[in-house]
């Protein structure tokens, strides 16, 4: 009885080894929203933005209760431009003013809510935030975002339990994808600690189908570099790319 007893903790253990969750994300060496004091604004998401959220990859609308008022400034040479809202869906006017920022302009964002909350005393708030932006059409997998994610979660992530005993803390590996839209220079900048999950990760990278290369502003194809990050650490809320 004991014996069996031990067994089953010993099952349990083993399963529980990988019952944490992995986070897994891509982003351009260059162009990660998360990184630095201000976020990056690319040439191709200054043309398509259609939402507060289009533009800074932080703002959560699920933090609104009601907008008093959106306003959107562009600081470009010293000459400050601004056009208001009354939600996080920006105007005709906004998106114009967007569309005509260039490199090195400043993109100053304000805004008056109501707080989503249950306090009996619930004042109107203001949150701002500031991007920057670059002179890049960012590089693009085949079908989108969500098609890359797709890929890694079926290449990568699912194939996990099949080399690791457990969860991976942290991995990292960088790749450029070139003009050609393929993929270059594969390598493991930070290593999960488990050569198995190395290889399996570099494997994946390299296997990814032809994307749609990068462009600077004059429309010019140029390569960019790329990070793929994996593991508990990403789901960390003080986790700091």
């Amino acid at each position: 009885m004991k014996n069996n007893f031990a067994t089953l903790i010993l099952l349990l253990l083993a399963f529980s080894g990988f019952s944490q969750e992995m986070g897994y994300d891509v982003f351009g060496t260059k162009t990660n929203p998360y990184a630095g004091p201000y976020s990056i604004l690319t040439l191709d998401t200054l043309k398509e933005a259609k939402t507060l959220s289009d533009i800074n990859a932080k703002y959560r609308s699920s933090w609104v209760a009601r907008y008093i008022s959106v306003e959107v400034s562009s600081i470009c040479e010293e000459v400050i431009k601004k056009a208001v809202s009354q939600n996080d869906t920006l105007t005709h006017e906004q998106m114009g003013l967007l569309k005509k920022a260039e490199e090195g302009c400043l993109i100053s964002v304000e805004v008056d809510y109501i707080p989503l909350n249950n306090l009996k005393y619930n004042p109107p708030r203001k949150m701002d935030f500031t991007l920057t932006t670059i002179p890049i059409f960012e590089a693009k997998y085949p079908g989108g975002y969500g098609n890359l994610k797709a890929y890694l979660k079926e290449n990568i992530m699912d194939k996990i339990p099949e080399t690791s005993p457990g969860s991976v803390k942290f991995a990292k590996v960088k790749f450029n994808i070139t003009g050609k839209g393929q993929v270059s220079d594969a390598q493991i900048s930070r290593t999960s600690e488990n050569d198995k999950v190395d290889k399996l990760i570099l494997e994946a990278i390299g296997n990814m189908p032809k994307w749609i290369p990068a462009q600077d502003s004059k429309g010019m194809k140029i390569t960019q570099a790329f990070e793929f990050s994996m593991g508990t650490d990403l789901l960390r809320c003080d986790y700091q790319y």
